[in-house]
């Protein structure tokens, strides 16, 4: 008897896109819609903003942007997610593998900077326009913001359990990083004509970073200073 085993046959691949492939065109699609509504809320104001100018802008159809959003205040809530949600991507990945603790803070903040520096148009605009936004939509944007805060005060615990740094309050120290960043997008007008966004980071977070730490931190420092120059 012929016990010949035939070879198995793989299933065909149905044809279309991968599951990563329309994430990726999604994900594509949100940007464009997030950069026509940014665009249009600049130049006309979001309350004077319609859909129909936000789809001319992104070069879409006003019912491919009720795909993606509810409405359009749902559009300006997600544009400042969209922020919070850069910093709880960047900020972990700028920490992977880094071990020393004043590396990592240094590490997190040069992120955390980055971050702004990407999105300056966006970051005037949250602060503009989110007195627009619902009350529970508020309410989430807060306590996603405390949640990416705390990667920054995590790093400074841990500095402080290394013995590096005097007696301060990692969440002020955290709003002292915090709010230089965001300064950097605020008054970006006028920052980026009298200094480049490297040299404002390494200047403001080194006084920032030294100031709070001990003798012991600033020898340490010495040795680990990631804002002595080097591309950040």
């Amino acid at each position: 008897m012929d016990q010949t085993v035939l070879p198995t046959r793989r299933p065909a691949r149905k044809s279309g896109t991968t599951p990563t492939r329309r994430h990726r065109k999604t994900e594509q699609r949100r940007q464009q819609i997030f950069s026509g509504a940014l665009s249009c809320f600049e130049q006309k104001g979001y309350h004077e903003t319609t859909v129909a100018d936000i789809a001319a802008a992104a070069g879409v159809s006003s019912g491919l942007i009720y795909q993606y959003f509810n409405d359009k205040r749902d559009l300006l809530f997600q544009v400042i997610l969209e922020i919070l949600e850069a910093y709880n991507r960047d900020v972990p990945s700028a920490l992977i593998g880094v071990k020393d603790p004043l590396e990592r803070l240094q590490a997190a903040a040069i992120a955390y900077y980055k971050v702004i520096d990407q999105r300056v148009q966006a970051t005037l605009f949250a602060y503009r326009e989110s007195a627009s936004l619902e009350k529970e939509q508020i309410a989430i944007l807060k306590s996603k913001e405390l949640q990416t805060n705390q990667l920054i005060v995590d790093c400074v615990l841990e500095c402080e359990r290394a013995g590096f740094c005097m007696d301060v309050d990692p969440e002020l120290a955290t709003y002292w990083i915090i709010n230089s960043a965001h300064a950097w997008g605020l008054k970006n007008w006028r920052l980026r004509k009298v200094i480049s966004f490297e040299d404002y980071a390494r200047k403001t977070l080194g006084v920032i970073i030294r100031g709070m730490l001990n003798d012991a931190g600033e020898a340490h420092f010495s040795r680990h200073n990631l804002l002595d120059g080097r591309p950040l």
